[in-house]
């Protein structure tokens, strides 16, 4: 929680009153100018608290799926901001839409097209609640399982959007890439596709 507060508004006797103070034509003193910064302050600060929670929990969700990757041999994963707005506007674009879908915010080669990568995978998920039950059910489906273990991707991007107004509330959308080669054009791996179910992932 955010709380902006004045400080005291005590001043030596014969001090000029501060700006948002001073008297304007009607006789009247303007505190809407100053009322309306600090409610700005207040909006943009909680927006960074909330950026900030988003990347920490992409933070988590990151190490899982590198804890998952060294069982397996492989390399760990880092969170990318670039791969995580591509995955943020995804699940939002589910979210919005109720529509579970690799097209539904464009082609996962046109999102992924402006990014610098050798190869790219996506996965997206509808109808589970957690992070942990998400995971599960992607290392369960070859498919999705088979972008988790991709043998040379080491960043990634997860985002997670809600609308209790849809068929399945939750949308989850995770990006895993290898950082470009100096030579190498990006490749887009294929999108897994498995047959909808009342928790799904593709």
């Amino acid at each position: 929680m955010t709380i902006v507060t004045d400080r005291s508004m005590s001043r030596p006797s014969g001090a000029p009153l501060p700006n948002r103070m001073r008297m304007t034509s009607g006789g009247r003193r303007s505190v809407a100018e100053d009322v309306g910064k600090r409610a700005i302050k207040t909006v943009l600060l909680g927006a960074v608290v909330a950026i900030t929670a988003t990347l920490a929990h992409a933070e988590d969700m990151a190490e899982t799926i590198s804890r998952y990757r060294h069982a397996h041999g492989l390399s760990a994963v880092k969170t990318d901001p670039q791969l995580t707005a591509i995955a943020e506007r995804q699940a939002k674009a589910m979210a919005a839409s109720g529509i579970m879908d690799h097209n539904v915010a464009g082609s996962f080669a046109a999102r992924i097209s402006g990014a610098r990568t050798d190869m790219a995978a996506e996965n997206i998920a509808a109808g589970t609640r957690t992070w942990a039950e998400t995971f599960h059910m992607w290392q369960t489906s070859p498919g999705h399982n088979a972008n988790l273990l991709q043998s040379k991707a080491d960043i990634v991007g997860v985002a997670v959007a809600h609308n209790e107004q849809t068929r399945y509330n939750t949308y989850w959308a995770m990006v895993i890439a290898a950082k470009p080669s100096k030579k190498k054009e990006p490749k887009v791996a294929a999108e897994r596709k498995t047959p909808e179910r009342q928790a799904i992932a593709w």
